[in-house]
């Protein structure tokens, strides 16, 4: 095997790899198997944005599909690098990546155990676990969103960021401001407004998240060009 082959592989899957893998399956197995019983046939999975439960599953497709979003998504996460044209990039903030796709892990795997205790009859704010959550995700991506190196599958992938290093890197170091002071807004109003304000700033957030890069992006992209 030559040395472009061995970087390969190991690019592909690693140590770490395995470790996030297993404990995610650990989790989702101990949950099963301590929640399974006490279910309902049916299981309550969608809430409108009062938190009032308006859509169902029965509950062998409820753990196929959480199985399936919780245990085997984060591991997919590990092969798209192998896939990304841009690869050989991913060396610069693999350990970013790496700590992302735990945050994403415990986030589904904690709306999964809020999901579950919702059906088994607790008093659980749902939409204020959400958005704390979500809040705390936000936090954890964009502290570090700064350190992304161009590629096509994480990160603000506009296409003139994608044409250009510079428009790259700019665009993603004011994402990462972007997105760290909207999980600290999420995480913060989580737990100091009424319910009925959860899904207006969930949805403010979201979008300032995602639209501002995208303009920014673009302004840099007219500004060079003129230039």
């Amino acid at each position: 095997m030559n040395e472009r082959q061995h970087t390969k592989e190991k690019h592909v899957w690693s140590g770490r790899d395995w470790l996030l893998l297993g404990i995610n399956a650990l989790i989702f197995v101990v949950m099963f198997v301590v929640f399974n019983d006490d279910l309902p046939a049916e299981v309550g999975t969608h809430f409108n944005g009062q938190g009032e439960q308006d859509g169902a599953m029965s509950k062998s497709f409820f753990w196929l599909f959480n199985g399936i979003v919780t245990v085997a998504l984060p591991a997919v996460l590990s092969f798209l690098r192998a896939i990304d044209p841009r690869r050989q990039n991913y060396k610069f903030f693999n350990d970013y990546y790496y700590l992302t796709r735990w945050a994403v892990s415990l986030f589904l795997q904690v709306i999964l155990l809020v999901v579950i205790f919702v059906n088994l009859d607790y008093n659980v704010p749902t939409l204020h676990l959400v958005l704390g959550g979500l809040g705390l995700l936000w936090i954890v991506i964009g502290n570090r969103m700064g350190q992304l190196r161009s590629n096509f599958f994480f990160g603000i992938k506009t296409p003139w960021a994608l044409t250009d290093e510079h428009n790259w890197k700019l665009t993603h170091r004011l994402s990462a401001r972007l997105w760290f002071i909207a999980g600290i807004v999420m995480f913060a109003s989580a737990w100091i407004i009424p319910s009925d304000w959860i899904l207006p700033v969930l949805i403010i957030c979201v979008l300032i998240s995602a639209l501002v890069p995208f303009v920014y992006s673009y302004m840099l992209y007219t500004r060079r060009g003129k230039a």
